[in-house]
């Protein structure tokens, strides 16, 4: 179990952290700084983090909104000098497993961190001990995924868990990180996947015809109005309400729309009566709202109506073990799109798409795939074909070199053709599995030849 206790009073945290090595933990770890909390939790696995509230600068309260979204099956206990309801409701509400005072009973701390780790191993569904999810264990709802990253297994299973609750879930990350996919398999795997779902770009509904879109209205309510019609909400009744980019809301539509959140009921424009629906709702932005509430451009209730639950999505360069499996499944997208027969990707084009920068993100390497797919001429996709020089020379060029290097070379390259099947790639090669295993092994420890073998 990794534990780590982030407290601005380095007695305290010692003091703490000799304790449960006494109980036989040792893999802890202390910080005194909650910006550096923050940094640790985002790149590492902690099952537990014992949380200090009052800290100089960055306090216990942000570092639990930067992370819990980041890391959502490592459990939060909070401490605090300062018995106060609020702030408690509040942590808890933001994701902390409990809320303890200090002095810290020792005795409820480690009944605490047990109970803790108990609620880790049933939301994951497996051995909290465990370094990660099972590799097969994405959640069927959200099969459309294309993944390999621990990371986005344990968000994918975090979305499942809190779609099932039905209430009000917020998506954030940047642009083309797959925010509607995830919010898709949120209604797949929420209460009522067989009702609509129904998205709606909100930065595209002109202010003037928020009202009308959003609410409807009957036939005659104004000029053009030849029929009655359903609002997003009443569309929706039943199944999901998707809004994305819900950050570019108005401030001042921002109170009607919390209104009809609250009541659950909606008054066409021109109708005296009101119509009440029942929907999930789930939202998705690019902005940093806790930056937009502070400055006043967007209603913190309104923020924390939508925010029941929030799963931030990491941007691809985050993710580079997914890079091949993402740029393959576009190639076969765009190959029957444009009715071309492309095998893959050599294995210098795949370096250049780990390497190269992705500021639109996953739609961004889409594009590039397709782009490629389009100039090709050949059965697969080489460096020129993507605009840049190979990184590593071609295995289907000469050139000068060892026997090692032109052998390492072309088991690389066979080892892409197969996609990484390792039997296969012995099969190819004439040579025996635990053969083909040695050299794969010998080439992850190779700093030339590790980042074309890594992920495949």
């Amino acid at each position: 179990m990794k534990i780590l206790i982030v407290d601005d009073e380095e007695i305290a945290s010692t003091s703490l952290k000799r304790l449960l090595r006494r109980r036989g933990l040792r893999k802890v770890t202390t910080c005194s700084e909650g910006s550096k909390a923050i940094d640790l939790i985002k790149e590492s696995d902690f099952d537990i983090v014992i949380l200090d509230l009052l800290m100089p600068e960055v306090d216990g309260v942000q570092v639990l909104q930067e992370t819990k979204p980041f890391k959502p099956y490592t459990e939060v206990i909070v401490l605090t000098a300062v018995d106060d309801l609020e702030t408690a409701t509040k942590c808890i509400r933001l994701g902390a497993y409990d809320y303890l005072l200090k002095p810290v009973d020792y005795d409820r701390l480690l009944l605490a961190m047990n109970r803790a780790l108990e609620r880790k191993g049933l939301l994951c569904g497996f051995n909290p001990d465990a370094p990660g999810l099972p590799e097969d264990d994405i959640p069927e709802p959200f099969s459309a995924i294309i993944t390999q990253s621990h990371r986005m297994r344990e968000l994918l299973r975090y979305a499942q868990i809190m779609a099932r609750g039905g209430n009000p879930v917020l998506i954030t990350g940047e642009s083309g990180t797959g925010k509607e996919l995830l919010a898709r398999g949120i209604h797949a795997a929420g209460v009522a996947p067989e009702g609509p779902f129904v998205p709606v770009n909100v930065s595209s509904i002109p202010e003037s015809m928020f009202e009308s879109q959003f609410f409807g209205y009957v036939k005659g309510a104004f000029t053009g109005a030849t029929a009655d019609h359903p609002g997003f909400f009443e569309q929706a009744h039943g199944g999901t309400l998707f809004l994305d980019e819900i950050g570019e809301l108005p401030l001042h539509l921002q109170t009607a729309f919390l209104r009809v959140l609250e009541e659950k009921q909606t008054t066409r424009l021109g109708d005296t009566k009101s119509t009440h629906f029942d929907v999930q709702i789930v939202s998705a932005t690019n902005v940093e709202m806790d930056n937009a509430c502070r400055e006043g451009r967007f209603r913190l209730d309104l923020f924390y109506r939508l925010k029941s639950a929030h799963i931030h999505l990491p941007p691809l360069r985050e993710r580079g073990g997914d890079i091949p499996l993402l740029a393959q499944h576009f190639l076969q997208g765009a190959c029957k799109k444009h009715n071309r027969k492309i095998d893959g990707c050599s294995p210098e084009a795949l370096e250049i798409l780990r390497q190269r920068q992705y500021p639109g993100n996953i739609r961004e390497l889409a594009q590039v795939v397709e782009n490629a797919v389009l100039v090709s001429d050949t059965s697969q996709i080489f460096a020129h074909h993507l605009g840049e020089q190979s990184p590593l020379p071609s295995p289907s060029t000469r050139s000068l070199c060892s026997f090692k290097e032109n052998h390492d070379m072309h088991f690389v390259f066979v080892l892409h053709h197969t996609r990484g099947n390792l039997k296969e790639t012995a099969q190819i090669l004439g040579v025996t599995l635990r053969h083909a295993q040695r050299q794969l092994a010998d080439l992850r420890s190779d700093p030339q030849y590790a980042s074309l073998v890594n992920d495949i």
